[in-house]
């Protein structure tokens, strides 16, 4: 993926949250989606806020849940490559920048049966055959960061990697390092273009958020996030303070160590 690319996911990512935002003009479809001799059906109710769920088997009903999310999707993965379809079920909670979450069930002898859940923040997900086994993963991206350092558009999001194992979703980053090297290879980049004229750094104790050294905090912050993926968290931290020489560095590499446990 190239920068640019990588960056116009982004803006249209942020485009779509934006727009599913807005729930006084929003029209808000009910799902009616077919498997074989499965059915599942949705109703939003605009006052409430809330999805009711229903699942039929030939005609009768076998599974029934209220969600106080408004269900955006259901789609159906073989992601293990074995005939046995998983069903996704998207849901998005409304507000600004949030929330998704993704329900992940399975058709079985007549029933149908929730097998995980997945919050996705204000991020989103892509079924991808990462290492062209004949078996998905889930892409998404990580949204740790919004809002922690800078303002929400300028905000890094690192990715992360979920591979479904028995039923479940199992974060698995650091087995697809060449995914996210590549990735790496843009956000250092991006360090070098917004760094390669300097930056102002704000007085000692002052607020760094939506300032120039903020900007530079925040794509730190992904490339630190990708070094602890690929197992080499001190190279972030060594960049870090090669880069970073303002009075809060060593506060700000404390945050990243702490309060987002790279480390």
């Amino acid at each position: 993926m190239t920068m640019r690319s990588h960056r116009l996911f982004f803006i249209v990512l942020f485009i779509f949250i934006c727009f599913k935002t807005d729930f006084v003009n929003a029209q808000f479809d009910d799902i009616d989606f077919r498997s074989g001799d499965y059915r599942i059906k949705t109703k939003y109710d605009t006052s409430a806020y809330s999805t009711v769920l229903k699942v039929y088997y030939d005609g009768d009903q076998i599974f029934k849940a209220n969600y106080e999310q408004y269900v955006t999707g259901v789609k159906e993965y073989d992601l293990n490559s074995d005939g046995k379809k998983e069903i996704f079920i998207e849901a998005y909670s409304g507000g600004a920048h949030c929330c998704f979450t993704l329900y992940t069930g399975k058709f079985s002898n007549g029933k149908f049966i929730l097998t995980d859940s997945l919050f996705l923040g204000n991020g989103y997900y892509e079924v991808k055959d990462l290492d062209n086994n004949g078996k998905f993963e889930l892409e998404c991206s990580n949204d740790m960061f919004a809002y922690a350092f800078t303002n929400y558009a300028e905000t890094k999001f690192p990715t992360m990697i979920y591979k479904f194992e028995n039923g479940k979703l199992i974060e698995a980053t650091s087995d697809y390092k060449t995914v996210i090297r590549k990735e790496l290879d843009i956000f250092l980049e991006e360090l070098k273009e917004i760094t390669v004229n300097g930056f102002k750094c704000e007085e000692d104790g002052e607020e760094t958020f939506n300032t120039e050294a903020g900007s530079v905090k925040t794509v730190l912050a992904a490339i630190v996030a990708d070094y602890y993926s690929l197992g080499e968290v001190q190279k972030g931290y060594d960049l870090v303070d090669s880069v970073y020489k303002c009075p809060d560095r060593d506060k700000y590499k404390l945050i990243l160590q702490n309060d987002f446990k790279l480390k």
